[in-house]
């Protein structure tokens, strides 16, 4: 049943199909408003600025049919094109035989609903005073999924002074597009030219595409009456393309190309998963990267860049609803740093299995997390004859140095401002205090629950001793015993599994995650959304630029307050993962938080592994807060570290001594002896801050203080009790903050990558050490080594920004993603 809803928009769907497919029965090969290919790119300005590669180029030949026929060697005459296109700019270099022309084209897009674009084109064979030849605008606009609208004027700024040059009007249609397993196979387009007071009807269309990789396509001009048709196949990176016009006056008169292009940044779509369907396969036995990477590695190349763990996940969840996937399978489920991220996973493959999509599982050796979040659930778990199963419980082990320190001679002060505040224990204790066994028990309680409850539901009714029971009698060195205990459904080998897999659900084709991930499509896309940015703040919380992806700092300030200030974005999620740090740059952090959603941008927070102490302080004034259920938040508190080296001296033989104008010359000093008053003025300090912290939580929060009070001290807590603590508003992992965030906003919203911080050093550099990179100025101040260092980050920047359009704004790129 279609719904009310639905009835308009297709309406208008016909109306146009109508319009282009009464212009003419000949396909178009590209209408200036439906750009697919390298060459496609160059008719419109704005082009690039939708489908951009990480870099593109190629080469192009054209000759007149005449000329081939009668070709008995050598040369033959005709011209040809070069093309080479970078994120945001776009270069082609005509040749005719008798005379060149350069175009350079700079452009941009906003998701793939807008794009504009300015196109220089010059001569390249008159003189220099008069050889600029014109700057061109384009534009494309796409209002709904199915319609696609161009407009180019030539010489827009009218340098020649000779008037108006007239303008170029496009209009692309796809009647497949309510349809997502279909919508890109068929485009009927018209293209007319507007002059001065003239219209005419320039040509007609329509393109077949068939898995975005073979492209079939014809074209019918009105101008000559000619005909053409085309085609070409992209296979991975690399992009053929042939075609033949002939006008009205016959075969003689036509003319033939043959083009080659390589897009780097490209993954296509095969043609299998068109008419049937493919196996997502997941075979990561690494660790996932938290982050964006800092560089886009292609991996077609073979590549062993752990693969960003947000990515993963997305990919996974448009799996789910993509109908030419049909079943997934995991090789060697992937280890995952903490609870929260394998939790998050977790989700996804549910999600996934929800839409009525198995999962398989083969595997050599499983870890609680990789076991129980992505692997118990599978229709199948399979595990090698020779592998095992070393699923042991939650645990917590800390290692305490006080001894170890007294034995050098040195003393550590914990400044804690509460005992549950636990930072500095490993140095200051000899063992376990009984605050902190306190916290830990009901810590690693909260995390095994958490597993026997995931596993419980997993495996209803396939573990004859329970969850928690299966769990503590790990681990399963013995295969066989993990198949008794319900845990592993059967012992096979790689061959084997895969047989199984391919009897169960008669699917034979197959696509990696990381290939799948990084399809583009060619889909037009929703209308246009509101933009909003996922800043992702990772690592330790410290006082400087801070590196991205490893720490957070003053880089992190100024890029929450330049999104402030600027008037295309909507809202910003931040997602945290950092166990703290710096109290002062968390204070900043968070004042920012505050002034962005006084700016009315709402604010949603996205807690990954970690976001406590000063991870929750620059979490505290978001609108809304989700994390997972093994996060570790909370913490609200304050530590600090004071270190005597008296002893170690003594032990030396070295003597120290001092002279100070006044009795705080000298104050902390750790080669002095600690006198009391030292330790009143260092912990008034700490209670201070303290106090701040608390302030702020109950104003983001909108709690009484006191409650806040109760809640900090330091006590760490997982996400699950921060929701019944009124820490934390939900459970969920990125995808529900996003979903959050629309739900303010009132309105769909694209979303935009973020990662502030200084790069580091650049890859190629790194490999060669840092000898190498200090003359190219990495932490040198030479003005040559400076102009060299800012070149290779530049080149580091442009490469990590991937697909998308590219986006500039003061002090910040980024990208679409």
């Amino acid at each position: 049943m279609i719904h009310r809803s639905e009835i308009r928009p297709r309406a208008g769907l016909v109306v146009l199909t109508l319009f282009a497919a009464v212009s003419g029965l000949f396909a178009q090969a590209a209408g200036s408003a439906d750009p697919v290919s390298v060459w496609d790119y160059s008719d419109n300005p704005a082009a690039w600025g939708l489908f951009p590669d990480a870099m593109a180029f190629g080469f192009r030949g054209s000759a007149a049919l005449s000329d081939l026929a009668s070709y008995s060697g050598g040369a033959v005459p005709g011209s040809f094109d070069l093309a080479y296109g970078i994120p945001g700019l776009f270069y082609k270099y005509s040749d005719d035989g008798v005379s060149g022309a350069h175009e350079l084209t700079t452009a941009f897009g906003v998701d793939r609903a807008l794009g504009a674009g300015l196109r220089f084109r010059w001569d390249a064979t008159t003189e220099a005073a008069s050889k600029w030849g014109s700057q061109d605008f384009g534009l494309i606009v796409r209002p709904f999924g199915y319609a696609s609208m161009s407009l180019g004027i030539d010489d827009v700024f009218d340098i020649a002074g000779d008037g108006f040059d007239g303008a170029d009007l496009g209009l692309a249609i796809r009647p497949l597009a309510f349809d997502s397993r279909l919508e890109t196979m068929l485009t009927l387009s018209a293209d007319a030219r507007l002059g001065s007071g003239s219209f005419s009807l320039e040509g007609v269309g329509a393109r077949f595409l068939l898995g975005e990789w073979l492209s079939v396509q014809g074209r019918y001009s009105f101008a000559d009456s000619s005909v053409g048709v085309g085609l070409s196949v992209s296979l991975s990176g690399s992009e053929t393309a042939a075609g033949v016009a002939v006008p009205s006056g016959g075969l003689s008169d036509g003319s033939a190309s043959l083009g080659q292009s390589m897009r780097l940044g490209r993954a296509v779509k095969s043609a299998d998963r068109v008419f049937g369907r493919s196996i997502l396969v997941i075979d990561e036995p690494g660790s996932f990267s938290p982050v964006p990477p800092r560089v886009d590695y292609d991996p077609g190349f073979g590549n062993d860049v752990a693969l960003w763990f947000d990515l993963a996940v997305a990919a996974i969840d448009r799996a789910a609803s993509d109908s030419s996937i049909g079943a997934l399978t995991m090789i060697e489920p992937p280890r995952f740093d903490s609870d929260a991220r394998a939790q998050e996973f977790g989700r996804a493959l549910a999600r996934f299995r929800k839409a009525g999509k198995p999962a398989f599982v083969y595997a050599r050796s499983m870890d609680r997390l990789s076991y129980v979040y992505a692997a118990a659930g599978a229709e199948l778990v399979a595990l090698d004859p020779n592998g095992a199963l070393p699923v042991v419980d939650a645990a917590a082990v800390s290692l305490y140095f006080k001894g170890l320190l007294a034995k050098l001679g040195i003393e550590a002060y914990n400044l804690q401002s509460h005992d549950t505040k636990t930072a500095y224990n490993s140095l200051t204790e000899s063992g376990m205090t009984d605050a902190e066994r306190a916290m830990l028990e009901r810590y690693v309680g909260g995390l095994a629950a958490q597993s026997y409850a995931a596993l419980d539901a997993a495996r209803p009714g396939r573990l004859p001793g329970g969850a928690a029971g299966a769990i503590a009698a790990g681990p399963y060195l013995d295969p066989r015993k993990a198949v008794e205990a319900g845990l592993v459904d059967e012992l096979m080998y790689r061959d084997e599994f895969d047989d199984a897999v391919l009897e169960r659900t008669g699917i034979a084709s197959t696509v990696d995650v990381r290939s799948y991930a990084r399809e583009r499509g060619l889909s037009w896309g929703r209308k246009m959304a509101r933009k909003v940015a996922v800043v992702y703040l990772s690592g330790n919380i410290i006082e400087g630029e801070g590196v991205a992806g490893r720490s957070i700092g003053d880089a992190a300030t100024a890029f929450l307050a330049s999104l402030r200030d600027d008037p295309t974005i909507a809202g910003v999620i931040l997602r945290v993962d950092s166990g703290g740090g710096s109290a002062l740059t968390s204070d900043h952090i968070a004042r920012e938080v505050k002034r962005i959603k006084e700016a009315g941008k709402p604010v949603v927070v996205s807690m990954a592994s970690y976001a406590a102490s000063g991870g929750y302080y620059i979490s505290a004034y978001a609108d809304r807060i989700i994390a997972e259920a093994g996060t570790i938040t909370g913490s609200i508190g304050v530590t600090g570290l004071d270190i005597s080296l008296v002893g170690m001296l003594e032990k030396l033989g070295i003597g120290a001594g001092s002279v100070s104008a006044s009795r705080s010359g000298v104050f902390g000093n750790p080669f002095l002896p600690r006198r009391p008053g030292d330790a009143d003025a260092s912990r008034s300090g700490i209670m201070y801050v303290y106090e701040r912290f608390v302030d702020v939580v109950a104003e983001g929060r909108k709690m009484e203080r006191a409650r806040v009070d109760e809640l900090g001290k330091g006590q760490v807590w997982l996400g699950r009790e921060a929701v019944e603590n009124g820490l934390v508003d939900a459970i969920g992992g990125l995808s529900d903050a996003e979903a959050a965030m629309e739900e303010l906003l009132g309105a769909e919203a694209r979303y935009v990558t973020c990662l502030p911080g200084e790069a580091e050093i650049s890859p190629l550099l790194s490999l060669l050490g840092a000898e190498a990179a200090a003359p190219l100025g990495f932490g040198s101040s030479g003005a040559v080594g400076g102009y060299i260092a800012g070149a290779v980050r530049l080149v580091d920047e442009l490469a990590e920004l991937g697909d998308g359009a590219l986006y500039l704004a003061p002090e910040y790129l980024y990208r679409p993603r």
